[in-house]
């Protein structure tokens, strides 16, 4: 799912079964309720590449929900 070796953050958080579509997705990180390895998701635009993928990704929705993403 990887275009021109990297992922949105919507993506990614549909993948993971985190959002069930994506306009939550979006509504979520507008609103300040996603963070990936503890920092807080500013933009839907932000991407993460294969190699940050292939380290892990601590994802986070809300106070609870936790999700590693790797590759």
């Amino acid at each position: 799912q990887l275009t021109g070796g990297a992922i949105a953050i919507l993506d990614l958080m549909l993948a993971c079964k985190l959002v069930p579509t994506k306009s939550e997705g979006r509504r979520l990180v507008q609103q300040g309720g996603v963070f990936v390895n503890d920092e807080k998701v500013a933009s839907i635009d932000v991407k993460f590449t294969a190699e940050q993928l292939q380290a892990g990704l601590k994802i986070r929705k809300g106070k609870k929900v936790f999700h590693k993403a790797v590759m």
